[in-house]
């Protein structure tokens, strides 16, 4: 039984194929209430992704450097690194456990670990294939989940829910 785990486990190890990130990129958006909005984004990706034989088999692991996020504010920004307290924890990953089609898209459920905190996290998602991959989508999250406090000054409020959207583009590695 040990080795027929073995030769299935090899066999799907021989069938992945190495997907390698072209282009991609991840904004955040959340509102000051009462004030304006806040859009950092960062195209400065590490992305390790395999798939097997179907949309359905990828798998992999997304991570940022929290203090690539970058928006049109420099002062907001640097508040916003304090907040994710980028200089304890910077890493901000998400790793695939799996995907599902739903309708014309794809439902890709994983672990979102912030602020050392790991929760499990689902994302709608349109997934093309062509010569690479095309992967688009959108989920959201409470800083409070995390373990984060949504800050305020005198009467403005940062919103506690941040949505994210992505878009990446991965060839076939090589």
């Amino acid at each position: 039984m040990f080795k027929l785990v073995l030769v299935l486990l090899f066999a799907l190890i021989v069938n992945a194929q190495e997907l390698k990130l072209l282009d991609g990129q991840i904004q955040a958006h959340t509102e000051v209430f009462g004030d304006s909005t806040i859009n950092p984004q960062t195209k400065d990706i590490i992305a390790i992704v395999q798939r097997g034989d179907n949309i359905e088999s990828i798998s992999g692991v997304f991570s940022i450097n929290s203090s690539t996020l970058v928006s049109d504010n420099k002062d907001r920004d640097k508040n916003m690194y304090e907040l994710l307290k980028s200089s304890i924890t910077p890493t901000i990953s998400f790793n695939i456990t799996s995907i599902t089609k739903v309708e014309d898209k794809y439902k890709i459920t994983g672990n979102l670990t912030l602020n050392s905190v790991t929760k499990e996290i689902s994302s709608l998602s349109t997934i093309k294939e062509a010569d690479g991959l095309a992967m688009n989508g959108d989920f959201s999250f409470l800083l409070t989940d995390f373990g984060l406090e949504p800050p305020t000054m005198f009467f403005l409020t940062v919103r506690d829910q941040i949505d994210i959207k992505y878009n990446f583009t991965f060839v076939k590695g090589m």
